[in-house]
């Protein structure tokens, strides 16, 4: 399906240029926004989504360089997230993020060393994190040299796992009792956002991984009934562990192959 895509100013060169980073997505290029639906929108900041039904001045925006998910980056040290992970003195695991939505987690582990296969299936969604991607690493972010990025349904491709971590964050349930963020809603509203969690946990624990993690929200039942062998809590979120064996320094090797199809 075509897009519709806002470029008030007409930023047509430095728009087709990111544009040509993500070459799944078709967009049809106007100057003003549409009355109904989402749609996205170019500026010098990147690229950015919106909903006719919200105020104009929101977007969902994927920012590594900028504000909160800059600070966060920075920050980590010995989060539970790189804790579910396995990270340690000396051993940082590869990662394939099955459902890398905003690149929220996989920027984190990116940065303590880890390399990641960041993978996911929205076009629109997909869009937003390459387009980030693409703006930290020409600003000479050295962490994005760890990702390499797919636009693919990943349960078609995590049988070709042999090693290191295989993380499952599905999106938070729409009947949590938390009033959701603004992303979340736009998030929500999107077709085809969320997949059934319990097809994609299947095909993690169906792959030679040493260990397949799975965040979820902290009273959350465990996903697809498949209890984990142990848990990493925070304070609103928990990460539920299914490792297959000890995690080693051949768990450390980029992924190769099974990414490239």
């Amino acid at each position: 399906m075509d897009w519709v895509g806002v470029d008030p100013l007409h930023q047509v060169v430095t728009r087709d240029e990111a544009m040509d980073f993500i070459p799944w997505l078709s967009v049809r290029w106007q100057s003003s926004p549409p009355d109904s639906g989402h749609y996205l929108w170019w500026d010098d900041k990147g690229l950015a989504l919106k909903s006719a039904a919200i105020d104009a001045r929101s977007s969902v925006h994927v920012d590594f360089l900028h504000g909160a998910q800059a600070r966060r980056v920075k920050a980590v040290t010995g989060e539970a997230l790189t804790r579910a992970m396995g990270c340690q003195k000396g051993l940082r695991p590869s990662i394939i993020d099955m459902t890398a939505g905003l690149g929220g987690d996989c920027s984190v582990l990116a940065n303590v060393g880890c390399e990641i296969v960041a993978m996911e299936k929205h076009p629109v969604v997909a869009a937003l994190l390459r387009d980030a991607l693409r703006r930290a690493a020409d600003a000479d972010t050295t962490w994005c040299e760890n990702v390499q990025f797919r636009h693919a349904d990943s349960v078609e491709r995590v049988s070709g796992v042999s090693h290191g971590v295989i993380y499952l964050d599905p999106m938070f349930p729409k009947e949590r009792r938390a009033a959701p963020s603004l992303t979340m809603q736009v998030l929500h509203s999107l077709e085809q956002t969320t997949d059934h969690p319990e097809r994609l946990l299947e095909a993690a624990l169906d792959s030679d991984a040493a260990r397949v993690v799975v965040k979820r929200p902290i009273k959350a039942d465990f996903l697809g009934g498949r209890v984990p062998s142990s848990q990493i809590k925070a304070k609103t979120i928990r990460f539920d562990l299914y490792p297959k064996r000890k995690l080693t320094i051949d768990d450390c090797e980029r992924f190769q192959g099974m990414v490239d199809a």
